[in-house]
């Protein structure tokens, strides 16, 4: 069973089903799986992630994290999916929901990585289109907002391909392979909320 099953509210899924993928919480099982993914892509993530932990992709690290999530997801404070292709049930990369905030802001933020093998195939956008479903409808927020690097021209298509709009530029925004680096602020505001 599922931790979100058992955590969160009765009104939040916990799967969520998209044509072509779909996303679930990570569990202790898929350690694995997940830990040879991002190494075989570990020189394609590097350039858009911050610097990894030298114990990145061992068990215990993967155990710690899912804990962190657990009990950041008990708190309506960010939530981890992994993203599954259906035809195959093969994991192929992650989306998060961060930094969730309530009050008179109602609004998170979203991270996501992918297969180099799985890019230009609509499926991350599938899975972001799944998110904004989940984070507008489920949790009841009315901002999602997305930072991308400047040159990572394929997610700033991906996000502007899901309605998320360009903002503005934040200098020196995130420490990303090692440097605080330039981010494109992007945002997608729920129009049901008025």
């Amino acid at each position: 069973m599922s931790f979100l099953t058992t955590y969160y509210p009765k009104k939040i899924s916990s799967h969520l089903h998209g044509k072509n993928v779909y996303l679930r919480p990570p569990e202790y099982k898929d350690w694995q799986e997940w830990s040879q993914l991002r190494n075989e892509n570990m020189s394609y993530l590097k350039p858009w992630e911050p610097t990894w932990n030298i114990h990145e992709l061992e068990r215990s690290h993967f155990v710690k994290r899912v804990r962190f999530f657990e009990k950041l997801s008990i708190n309506d404070e960010a939530y981890s999916f992994l993203i599954f292709e259906k035809s195959n049930i093969q994991l192929i990369g992650e989306i998060n929901i961060n930094n969730i905030q309530r009050g008179v802001v109602q609004s998170c933020s979203i991270g996501y990585w992918i297969s180099e093998k799985k890019m230009g195939l609509g499926l991350m956008s599938e899975a972001i289109t799944l998110i904004k479903k989940f984070s507008f409808d489920d949790l009841e927020l009315h901002r999602i907002e997305a930072a991308c690097l400047q040159k990572n021209e394929r997610s700033l298509n991906t996000l502007k391909t899901n309605q998320f709009n360009v903002e503005g530029l934040a200098k020196k925004y995130l420490k990303i392979n090692g440097k605080w680096q330039d981010h494109i602020l992007l945002s997608c505001i729920n129009d049901k909320h008025r």
